[in-house]
């Protein structure tokens, strides 16, 4: 019998926080019957396999794990797809986890749906020093239960930012467009929110707040730091989501438009990062002119798009700045001028 959902779940050294994640699944017995989780082990090297092996003992209807040699987030995903008996697909990562209610909620909501993308709500929470959970932000848009089936008469205002927390993609859909995330680099999620929507026919929102997304972790992806460190990753990345819209038609499922508008958004994080964000010694040149020829190159309507972006003006006026006179302005002066100021005794 083909199951309803499949959730992945990519693991790589996370023992700290594997079984807060996994319990969060086991729920009403006759909705977990409807339920695959594939923990996707990706080379951990604590005790995160064993930990998964639990739960498939005791839940062997429910939990598989798959150990694997390493490959980073994407080949996690891949490897879930390929192997996803769910009529749906989700995505969980081990650090975080689901309310286990809303969850049951999600999943009755879930068995008289017909769509190609599910959008549910979600929580980014944050833990304090005492253990206690707090939610920062919970993303619940404006629209109600809804169907649509004409996607270029939708008011994309309403919908907001979405991450890939809110998002549950029938497994037809992307097998279908043959979707693969890159392999070897942190990041790809992107990918899973932006490469299917092309092929996305109709979607409806469940009015539930299913994920709940951990944020602050020490050298967690999202952490400032490392984000910096890792823009290369970003760049890859960014460069096939535009690759891919070039190849899309402009009348496909959620509008060349409306995706572009979220594309120039990632677009004016790579510059502000090598441009404001980087110290002196971490900023290449050479890379941002690779990157900043790519943009112009490929795709001057997203160069176009990042102007229109109000909250980018002051981030466009240092690419100018950058691209006149062949060198950053001086962000690393006035910000060893300020801490010295601050910090002064």
């Amino acid at each position: 019998m083909q199951k309803l959902l499949t959730i992945v779940v990519p693991t790589y050294n996370m023992q700290d926080y594997l079984n807060r994640c996994l319990d969060s699944l086991v729920i009403e017995s006759s909705l977990m019957e409807q339920l695959e989780v594939l923990v996707v082990n990706d080379g951990s090297k604590d005790n995160s396999s064993a930990i998964a092996h639990e739960y498939e003992t005791k839940f062997p209807s429910t939990f598989r794990v798959i150990d694997k040699e390493n490959g980073n987030y994407g080949s996690c995903v891949n490897r879930g797809l390929a192997e996803a008996q769910g009529k749906y697909i989700k995505v969980l990562d081990a650090d975080d986890w689901f309310d286990s209610n809303e969850f049951e909620r999600f999943l009755k909501a879930m068995g008289g749906i017909e769509v190609d993308l599910v959008l549910s709500g979600f929580n980014i929470v944050k833990i304090d020093s005492s253990g206690g959970i707090n939610v920062t932000y919970t993303y619940k848009p404006n629209v109600g239960a809804l169907k649509v089936d004409n996607l270029q008469q939708m008011d994309f205002d309403k919908l907001g930012a979405w991450l890939m927390h809110a998002i549950t993609y029938r497994v037809q859909l992307l097998r279908s467009i043959n979707y693969y995330q890159t392999e070897g680099i942190s990041y790809t999620d992107t990918e899973w929110i932006y490469l299917p929507l092309y092929a996305v026919k109709t979607f409806t929102f469940v009015d539930t707040v299913v994920y709940q997304y951990l944020r602050g972790r020490i050298g967690q992806t999202v952490d400032t730091e490392v984000l910096i460190r890792s823009v290369d990753q970003h760049d890859k990345v960014v460069r096939r989501l535009i690759e891919h819209a070039d190849t899309i038609d402009n009348n496909c499922g959620f509008g060349k438009k409306a995706i572009d508008w979220e594309i120039a958004q990632l677009v004016e994080m790579i510059y502000q990062t090598r441009l404001i964000k980087q110290n002196k010694t971490q900023f290449d040149n050479v890379k941002m002119i690779d990157f900043d020829d790519f943009i112009l190159n490929h795709r001057q309507t997203l160069w176009d798009a990042m102007g229109q972006l109000k909250m980018n003006h002051t981030h466009i006026r240092y690419v100018k700045y950058w691209r006149k006179h062949g060198k950053r302005f001086p962000v690393d002066w006035f910000r060893e001028a300020y801490r010295s100021i601050r910090y002064r005794k």
